[in-house]
């Protein structure tokens, strides 16, 4: 360890006589200065080009590394720092990261993690973080002992974490077990990405993200991408599902050993009336097809939540888009365009145009009362009042609501001729259904308006008047 008193010298030390490299001199002030404007710090390796950008930090042979880290303790102004395909084995580095307050994020990418050195000597600064709300770890490589520092590591964080990204590491089987218990620790984590690792995500696995649903109740995002999940995986993770979350995407394409067992499973989740779900990727998934259209097409015909559904390539054939057609809009009678999907926006894998247009109509309006009477007033010409009758002439002004509501809000269709001619049929339907419950009461009303006027009238008019009266009450 370096015997450099950096806070002696730091008010009188030149930049310029710690770094030749002109970006690393300009980084090492802003840090310095507490400058605003730089809040993201890359550390890179000399590699990948010097100078590149203007946040890149390439480390020199000489005491620039702890340096760089006291500046880095003492500012208050950065919020993310990422180790690109470079391992720093600097004591004197580390002593400085850890007094840092601002930091929020921390990236890991392109690097060999087996050693487990580097996450060790971050130790103290994972622990002393107390609003550390992201860690990401890409493209790494992580053998048992590495993946045992970062579990440690995650665990030992105040419970602060939000997200973590564990994504296309070089990773072995059973590795991700004890990193997905350490996330138990963290009940505000909202996002959760374990993608294209490289690993079969078994049983154990499974169970642990299982278990970790009952932590982690504001989890909104899991991205399961790409990690051979098979029936048995996957019935774990959707009875943790099925018993109440906040999951709003839910990623599991490239997982070809899902059969359609499986997808008959996860379907259950959208058929919940708790769901939250809004995104589902199932994308390249050959063991999909036109069964799982159809199950997941049954599935969602009482979902109001899921908005996107992807399906690139699925095998899913004109035939087996046709369940979609009737979810989105079933015109089978007018209470079954009502109770159609209006919620569904975008459905990727190529569904045919008719459904494009229905989902475009879906993600047109944020008012879903307005898509509904738009779908109604497309496919329809005729209300059949007959359900109604049961309820007599009580129904009658709701309906004659509805019209007025629907000529209101369908203005650029250009629906009031055809509004008005549903209504005045509705209206008929009534009075040939029920014609005494509306003649009584309107010819009682003339009766009554005519023996008014027999004592202010005389002559012809009078006689008028006696003769309509008389002609009321033969209609009763």
């Amino acid at each position: 360890m370096s015997s450099t008193d950096y806070a002696a010298l730091a008010d009188t030390i030149k930049v310029e006589d710690i770094t030749y490299n002109k970006i690393n001199q300009t980084i090492l002030n802003k840090l310095k200065d507490n400058d605003e404007s730089f809040d993201e710090l890359f550390i890179v390796d000399s590699l990948l080009g010097e100078g590149e950008d203007e946040d890149d930090y390439v480390p020199d042979d000489g005491e620039d590394l702890g340096w760089l880290g006291y500046f880095i303790g003492q500012n208050t102004k950065l919020q993310l720092i990422a180790f690109q395909d470079i391992t720093i084995d600097n004591e004197s580095f580390y002593s400085g990261l850890c007094l840092n307050k601002s930091i929020q994020k921390v990236d890991f990418r392109d690097l060999n993690l087996s050693d487990e050195k580097m996450f060790y000597m971050m130790d103290t600064f994972f622990k002393n973080k107390q609003n550390l709300i992201k860690i990401r770890i890409e493209a790494c490589e992580l053998n048992e002992a590495g993946a045992r520092q970062l579990s440690l590591a995650i665990g030992s964080c105040n419970k602060s974490l939000k997200q973590i990204d564990i994504r296309n590491n070089e990773m072995e089987g059973g590795q991700l077990v004890d990193i997905i218990t350490a996330m138990s620790m963290h009940p505000q984590l909202n996002h959760l990405d374990l993608s294209d690792n490289g690993i079969s995500m078994g049983r154990n696995e499974c169970m642990a993200l299982a278990t970790l649903q009952r932590y982690t109740i504001q989890l909104q995002t899991l991205n399961l991408t790409g990690n051979n999940i098979d029936d048995e995986g996957l019935d774990f993770l959707v009875n943790a599902l099925n018993n109440g979350n906040k999951l709003q995407q839910l990623y599991l394409s490239w997982n070809r050993s899902i059969t359609i067992d499986g997808w008959k499973m996860l379907s259950t989740i959208l058929e919940m009336p708790e769901s939250n779900l809004k995104r589902l990727f199932v994308s390249y998934n050959n063991n999909f097809g036109d069964e799982g259209a159809l199950v997941f097409a049954n599935a969602l015909t009482s979902n109001s939540t899921l908005e996107s559904l992807y399906l690139t390539e699925c095998g899913v054939t004109a035939e087996g888009w046709t369940p979609f057609s009737k979810l989105l809009c079933n015109t089978s009678s007018v209470n079954n365009t009502y109770l159609s999907n209006h919620t569904l926006e975008n459905i990727s894998g190529r569904p045919p145009f008719g459904h494009n247009h229905l989902l475009g109509l879906n993600k047109s309006y944020q008012n879903k009362q307005k898509v509904t009477i738009i779908k109604i007033l497309r496919n329809h010409s005729h209300f059949d009042m007959q359900a109604f009758f049961e309820w007599e002439f009580k129904v009658l002004p709701i309906m004659i609501e509805w019209f007025t509501k629907a000529a209101a809000s369908t203005t650029p269709y250009s629906y009031e001729e055809k509004i008005e001619r549903m209504k005045l049929s509705s209206v008929c339907d009534f009075i040939k259904e029920f014609p005494m419950l509306y003649i009584e009461p309107i010819t009682r009303k003339e009766i009554a308006d005519c023996t008014s006027l027999e004592e202010e009238l005389q002559g012809d008019e009078l006689e008028k008047i006696q003769q309509r009266k008389a002609r009321a009450l033969r209609r009763l």
